[in-house]
């Protein structure tokens, strides 16, 4: 018997569609990105990028399909990267996006590791739930962004009323 990680792969859509997807701990994040393409069935041959999450799924620093030299915060490519090596028990999740203009947006989450067959192929799906859109929902950017504190703590807000008159404000 030989080990596999149980993930459980959902797309950020409305209804619930997921899969669970079993991989070797020594198969590579290339792997898994194309078993979620193949088993979501999306059209293939599109760029992609795992980001490592925490608990709360914050967006962490970027493993794309290939370093294309543009991200300085990127990892190395998914091919380098051991998918046991990045998902565990202690590092349960990582985000998935898909065609960066389509923003197919998965969670990957880390479920447990399962005793497997040895001459089992994998990675594989091992249970599906729900249906692939056949677009990729819209995302929505309209959201106002926080107003945010340029100078940090450096002025209170008793100081800037005594250094600022409202009518020298350009951005009152």
């Amino acid at each position: 018997m030989n080990s596999a990680l149980k993930l459980r792969v959902i797309l950020d859509v409305k209804e619930d569609v997921f899969r669970d997807i079993e991989i070797k701990p020594e198969q590579n994040l290339e792997d898994l990105h194309h078993c979620i393409v193949k088993v979501f069935a999306i059209n293939p041959g599109e760029m992609a990028s795992f980001y490592k999450s925490d608990k709360d799924w914050s967006q962490g620093e970027e493993i794309p399909f290939m370093d294309m030299g543009m991200s300085k915060v990127a990892l190395t490519e998914m091919r380098t990267i051991q998918a046991g090596n990045i998902l565990s028990a202690d590092n349960p999740n990582l985000i998935y996006v898909y065609d960066f203009l389509n923003m197919w947006t998965f969670y990957v989450e880390y479920i447990s590791e399962v005793e497997v067959e040895l001459d089992d192929e994998y990675p594989r799906c091992t249970f599906n739930y729900g249906s692939t859109p056949e677009s990729a929902p819209e995302k929505d950017f309209s959201g106002k962004a926080p107003k945010a504190n340029l100078f940090g703590d450096a002025f209170d807000d008793d100081e800037e009323e005594e250094h600022y008159d409202d009518d020298d404000n350009p951005w009152a």
